[in-house]
Order: structure tokens, then sequence, then C-alpha cells
């Protein structure tokens, strides 16, 4: 027996009348078999791509719990066969006009990038760069945007609020104390926010450039606005990463329900904004947060760009892939996922809408190109610096192999097994070796370990699904590029874009068991008991995710290492109790040393000196200018050193400074007054 789908019907037209527009047409059918059926024939072009939506429909075999009869919606999708395109330009010639003039400036700033001499500033390039993308997406824009109606949908106002409430969820655990939670500033926190001052500064003045450890520049440009308003101090560095890590909560929303539903979507969605490992580099003052957010967002707009035959999202992805160029590494990765995602879509197309999609994917690299294309000028000219960071850790660009072999006596072969199960084991079974996180134990609790296990294995079985296909590839990409081959994983800075796709496999595990389970029902209730378990189900492990990170991983310091400790203490004080008026010498070699990251963001403004070999007799008064105060830091092992400093300036200040635990001595002050050192 058939449903009926809908009795508003679009009004008849003779057998010889060309296709109506089909968009919004409200149209008769039914459905039978599983399929949709309208009961009058379409009279479609060759090719043509269809939206159907079905309005408040109930699902087959229910009735309905409403009085207004549902309608299948049809919408003819624009763009969806390449004559659109060219129709559409021969109708609007500033599309052209405006797609020439993106790789005008292109060409523009490519050649400002490499000219000699060089400008003394590029930081105005930056506008050229922005204006380049927007005329790209003016190009290929739709003209009007169609109402939808989203928030006035069946069940629409319900997700809305859901997700609402997530965001708030996802900003309070990471805004909350942020410039004091993790309380130690790292060290690669504090260089990153020294090069960001060095932005605000001017010293840095190319956005298409590297500079620490071959980071881009960009990522600092990034970061330099919160520290220009709000001072050199940790929640400045930290805020934008923080807003990073919470809009990637919705943008995960909006990818996993694309792909699998809003059910596994909203768990995703609520296990990543309470995930401790994503909140903690979510709280750092560090680009790595940002690849997550990079791939979720490519992957959200390819998927649209592919369902929607929307140039305008085909175009987003490959912009938002270009972007990913500029900050950390490990978002490189985005370009090798989003490559493989779009020709398998490509490949399972149906013929008549394969080349649909072939354009939409000549959009797609035309965005990623002219986004990326300083930063691929700059690794075609300086290689070496463009990948100095893969060719400092990767297993096969240094000397580790054979370094390893000599002191294990293992093969390669027995080598690279291990290397293989350590990043792959991450979340079940070997802790972080870096002090990035340090937690001591696996990324995932044992529940949760177990259902990434159960939703990969069921993801496994099923590879070249649509569907799950982009998850494996993220997380198999992830830990394969950076944990097998790179030295001693797993380290956590280097996989924080895998914990998306884990928890999308825990999510889909949840829905799927969920789903087996109450199947055999008969209950109406059953789905309603299936959505409670779920919530109940994931909120026992966003408590227990949130406990462990709050309670238990903060308070014991473990994040950046005692010398963080010690370094944030010591930037701290000296930026608000010397000054500069007074020059830092420390006696911390070979373990610690002034330019410690930390030191220099928080107190730029106080000079440091080194003193490097141990004294063996009083300090010549020659190495300590009387211009300014003198402050000396002893790290413990080096405190027999003070006495040998006192005979040649007595009548200072000294002073213990113990670690926030209060149960470990960090260093020892002695402070000179300017007078005394004449």
């Amino acid at each position: 027996m058939a449903d009926t789908i809908s009795e508003n019907r679009a009004p008849d037209r003779p057998a010889s009348a060309p296709a109506p527009p089909l968009f919004g047409d409200a149209v008769e059918a039914v459905y039978e078999d599983g399929v949709i059926k309208p009961r009058t024939p379409l009279a479609l072009a060759p090719g043509t791509a269809l939206q159907l939506q079905v309005i408040a429909a109930p699902p087959p075999g229910q009735p309905p719990n409403h009085s207004d009869p549902p309608q299948l919606l049809v919408s003819r999708l624009p763009g969806a066969d390449p004559a659109d395109l060219l129709a559409d330009i021969a109708r609007r010639p500033w599309r052209l006009a405006s797609g020439a003039a993106a790789v005008a400036l292109t060409a523009t700033l490519l050649w400002l990038l490499q000219r000699q001499p060089p400008l003394p500033s590029y930081t105005w390039t930056f506008g050229l760069w922005g204006g380049t993308i927007g005329l790209y997406l003016a190009a290929v824009a739709p003209t009007r945007r169609r109402p939808t109606g989203w928030w006035h949908r069946p069940g629409n106002r319900t997700i809305g609020l859901a997700l609402a409430a997530l965001l708030l969820l996802a900003g309070a655990l990471r805004l909350w104390h942020l410039g004091t939670l993790p309380p130690t500033l790292g060290g690669d926190e504090g260089s990153q926010g020294i090069e960001a001052l060095n932005v605000l500064g001017g010293v840095i003045n190319n956005p298409f450039s590297t500079g620490w450890l071959n980071v881009p520049t960009m990522s600092f440009y990034f970061n330099a606005p919160t520290i220009g308003l709000l001072g050199n101090t940790a929640l400045a560095l930290r805020l934008p990463w923080a807003l990073v890590g919470m809009a990637t909560v919705p943008i995960v929303y909006g990818l996993v329900a694309q792909l699998h539903g809003r059910t596994t979507g909203l768990l995703t969605a609520g296990l990543l904004a309470t995930y401790h490992y994503h909140i903690h580099f979510s709280r750092l003052g560090s680009n790595q947060v940002a690849d997550a957010l990079f791939v979720a967002l490519a992957l959200l707009f390819l998927y649209r760009g592919s369902m929607l035959h929307s140039r305008l999202d085909w175009a987003l992805c490959g912009v938002t892939t270009g972007l990913a160029q500029y900050f950390y590494a490990g978002a490189r990765l985005s370009a090798l996922i989003v490559l493989a995602s779009a020709a398998l879509l490509i490949a399972r197309e149906r013929p008549g809408a394969r080349r649909a999609s072939a354009w939409g994917a000549a959009i797609m690299a035309g965005g990623a190109l002219l986004t990326a294309a300083p930063m691929l000028q700059y690794a075609l000219r300086f290689p070496n610096e463009y990948n100095a960071r893969l060719n400092a850790v990767g297993i096969f660009q240094t000397d580790w192999i054979a370094r390893t072999q000599a002191l294990t006596g293992q093969s390669v072969a027995q080598l690279l097994t291990e290397q293989f199960v350590r990043a792959v084991l991450a979340y079940n079974y070997y802790p972080d070796t870096t002090l990035w996180y340090g937690l001591g134990q696996p990324l995932f609790d044992r529940v949760s370990g177990m259902l990434m296990l159960l939703g990969m294995g069921y993801c496994l079985l099923r590879p070249l699904d649509l569907r799950l296909f982009p998850m494996l590839l993220w997380w198999w990409g992830g830990i394969v590029l950076g944990g097998a081959l790179t030295e001693g994983p797993p380290a956590s800075q280097r996989l924080i874009t895998t914990a998306v796709p884990a928890l999308f496999f825990v999510a889909l595990a949840l829905v799927r068991g969920g789903r087996l389970i109450v199947q055999p029902w008969r209950s109406p209730r059953r789905w309603r008991w299936l959505a409670g378990s779920l919530a109940a189900g994931a909120l026992a492990l966003s408590a227990n995710s949130i406990w462990l990170y709050f309670a238990d991983f903060t308070p014991r310091l473990i994040y950046g290492g005692f010398n963080a400790v010690v370094a944030t203490e010591l930037g701290s004080y000296a930026h608000s109790a010397l000054g500069p008026g007074t020059r830092m010498y420390f006696f911390g070699a070979p373990r610690m040393y002034i330019g410690f990251g930390s030191i220099g963001y928080l107190a730029p403004e106080v000079e440091g000196v080194d003193i490097v070999d141990p004294l063996s007799r009083p300090i010549e008064r020659a190495l300590v200018p009387d211009d300014k105060a003198a402050a000396f830091v002893f790290l413990p092992e080096r405190r027999a050193e003070l006495e040998l400093v006192r005979q040649t300036f007595p009548g200072g200040h000294e002073q213990d400074v113990l670690a926030p635990t209060g149960d470990q001595l960090l260093y020892t002050l002695y402070t000179v007054p300017q007078p005394l050192l004449r």
C-alpha cells in the first residue's frame, strides 16, 4: 500500500510544453517499496540534478502527527550542468571579469613577493591576497540566495538549540580561566607569542614567509591582534586558538550530519566539545588545534558542493584547503584528504552527473591554487625552509633509523612496525611521549577506546562508502603521517587532528549499536528510549573527560615540563616586579637558558644575560654594568654560586621562589639595586 507524500501538485501542462523551472515546485508523489515516485512524469533535460525535500512527512508506516499534508519539493540544482556556468557567464560578463581580476592580482602578488630588492614591508599585501580570494568567490557565487526556511522545518529548531547549547558548553570549557589554566605557559607557546610581538613591532613584515621553527608567519599575524589589544599575557596569546577550538564543534556537526545524519552529528560534536585532548590544545597559544577545523570545514564544503552541485561550496572547499597551508605543518594533510575524497566522489557519480562534479573539482582546484599561491611560491623558492619541520622530525628525512638501529640492534622492518603500532594505539594503549600534553595514559579511556575500535571496524568493512571514506582517510592519514613516520610516537601535538575522526568512530558505534539493540522491539517508544540512552552515554563519557582534564591533569603541572614552570613564574615576576630598569643574570645552563620562550614573551622589556660557565671565584664587576639594577637568578643546582656573587655585591635581597604546588624550589633570586653596583 502506498503512503501518499503529497496531494498538492503542480498544474497540468501540455505534453509539448517545456519543462518547468522546478524551483521549489510541489508535486504529487507516492512512497512505494522504499522509493519516492512522482505520479506525473517530470520532463527533465539529460544530466539535470534535482534536490528532493520531504516537508513534514512522517516515517513510512506511521500516521502523520499534524494536520498539514506533507509535500515533496523538487528543485533543480543550479550549476549542475557545466552549460549553466557558461550561460551564466554570458548573461553576467562581470563574472569573467572578476575571475580574470583574481588571476591578475595573484600574478601581481607573486611578482611582488619575489622581486629584488625586496619591499620594506609586505604586510599591506595581505589585503591584496584577501581581495584575490573575494574576487574569485564573487565570480562563482550565486547572484541571489533562495530562502530556505531552515528554522521553520520540523526538528530544525531543536537541532539549532542543541547546537547553541553545545557551542556555549565548548566555549565555557575553553575560555574559563584561560589565562591561568593550564597554569604553565609552555616554551613553544611563548616563542610563538614572541613572533606575534615581532609582527606588532614590524620585525616580521611578510605574512607569506616562515618564522620560528619555520612555522608560516600567517599564524603569528593571526595571533597578533589579541596581543595588541590585551597585552603580552597568556590570555591574549591563547584566546584566538580557544575560539578556533570552539568553532570546530559546530563545523564538525555540520560535516558529520551531512555524512551520517543528525544523531551521529550531535553525538560527535558533543563528545568533541567535552573531550579533554581537544580542550587542552584549544587552551594553548599554539596553532595545532586549527588542523581539525580546516579539514572538517574543507570536507563540509566538498560534500555540500558535490551533493548540491554548488559552485560556491566547491570554491570554498578550495579556499579552505589553501588557507590551511599557512598554519601548522600538519594542516597540509587537508589537501590530501580533500583530493582523495573528491576523486572518489567523482568516480562514484552517475555518468550524467560526473561531468558536473569534474567542473566543480576544477573550481575547487582554482580556489586552492589562488589561495595557497604565495605559500606554494615560497615552497618552490625555499624548499628547505618550507619543509624544515618535516625534515627535523621525519624518520626518513633524518638519520633516525640508523641511530636507532645502532642503539637497539633492530632491523628496519622491526623499527617501522614498532613505530606503526605505537602510533595506531595512541588512543588505546601508549601514552603521549612529549610534554605538549604528557597525560601519562592513552588519549581515550577504556570505554571510549573500545567504542572507537568498534566504530572503526564497522567503517573498515565499508572502506569505499562515501559517508565513511573521508573519516577513515582522515584518521589513518593523521596516524601514519603525523605518528608512524615521525620520531617518538605518539606525540600529541602531531595527532590532534585525528581527534575528530576518533570521536566520530565512538559516536558511530553508539548509534549503530543502539539501533541494533532496539530494532527487535515493537514498542513505539523504542526510538525515544534510544535517544535517551545515547544522551546518557555521551554525558557519562563527557563528564569523565571534563573531570580528567580540570580536576586531575591540570593541578599536576605536567604540561610544558619543569623548565616551563620555572620560566612562567620568572617571566611573570620579571614583568610585574623588575621592569626595563633591571637586567637579569641567569645561572641556569646547561639545563635552561634565559632565551626560554615563556620568559621572552611575558617580560620582553627585561634584558637577560646567560652566565653559562659556573663561577669558581667571585664574579667580576666588569660583567655587571651599573647602568641598570641587577637580578641574579639561580636554579637549584647552581645555587651555591650565590655566595660568589654576594661577595662582589653585598647588601642585596635574597628570595627563594617555590612552585605553585609549594613543594619544590624553582629558583633563588638575588636582587641588587643600581647604587650598590657602583
